[in-house]
């Protein structure tokens, strides 16, 4: 179908009173690889409630907008909420502004307002890590001349969980105690002292879509619900990933940190993290 046609198409299921997401299943029923995407379907719906009534373009003179008003920014911001797989080039299509100034929106202004995004992860610290071999790298011996013995060095037995929450940076880090394992329970008290922690912080009292691995402690009926309790979102993603590794940045150089420190007590470890 052309274009027009199924504008002919949604302005009809409009008038028969559908929802703008009873429309999109009707045209997923017979057109569910050519129909309109869905910001598409929510531009036309809306200008069908203010009262147009052609289905054709109206025609635009010279250059894209290169200034945005409050209402195109409120406008990309709804559309982006209910369609966040919308292409950048069908929504300058539907607000007529330029790409570049699209951007500079989604990075200026909507990046704080639409959502906040939260990691959460696990890792073990030891009272001894050893250097890694790039920090423990010595120069080549010369020729005739034997390379130095390096004694085998390994972990400590001793060692802390920590869990970091990260938005921004660290916003939360809490160390396992002695003789306990990270059960459900466990991780639901987690997420609600963080609850509480986040309205301390004002770029966190919004809505929440929480990133973590697809581990059963944190995707078990308990925690769902605990989630479903505090409305954070939990973003779907395949399981175990290695696109999608959670804190891949921030690990990696944790450990490079500890390497080669010795620690004899907890507190010791704590204050170094």
């Amino acid at each position: 179908m052309e274009k027009n046609e199924f504008r002919v198409v949604i302005k009809h299921l409009h008038m028969k009173g559908l929802t703008l997401k009873e429309i999109k299943a009707e045209l997923d029923n017979v057109h569910s690889i050519s129909r309109p995407a869905f910001a598409t379907l929510y531009n036309w719906v809306n200008e069908f409630k203010r009262g147009c009534t052609s289905i054709c373009d109206a025609p635009r003179l010279g250059r894209p907008i290169e200034t945005a008003s409050p209402e195109i920014i409120n406008k990309i911001h709804d559309i982006v909420l209910i369609d966040r797989q919308v292409k950048v080039c069908e929504l300058v299509e539907i607000t007529g502004i330029s790409r570049g100034t699209l951007i500079s929106i989604f990075h200026e202004q909507l990046y704080e307002k639409t959502i906040g995004k939260m990691d959460a992860a696990e890792t073990w610290i030891h009272y001894f890590t050893p250097e890694t071999k790039e920090q423990s790298k010595q120069r080549r011996p010369s020729p005739g001349e034997s390379a130095p013995k390096k004694a085998k060095t390994v972990k400590s037995a001793g060692k802390v969980m920590v869990s970091f929450w990260n938005a921004r940076g660290i916003i939360h880090i809490d160390y396992l105690s002695s003789k306990q394992t990270i059960n459900s329970d466990y991780y639901a008290a987690l997420l609600d002292r963080f609850n509480v922690l986040k309205k301390k912080h004002p770029h966190l009292v919004k809505k929440m879509l929480f990133y973590q691995d697809n581990a059963w402690v944190h995707t078990c009926p308990a925690l769902v619900a605990k989630f479903n309790e505090f409305r954070y979102e939990l973003l779907p993603h395949p399981v175990y990933s290695p696109d999608l590794a959670l804190c891949y940045f921030l690990f990696p150089n944790l450990k490079k940190w500890f390497g080669g420190k010795r620690f004899i007590t907890k507190e010791q470890l704590i204050a170094e993290t």
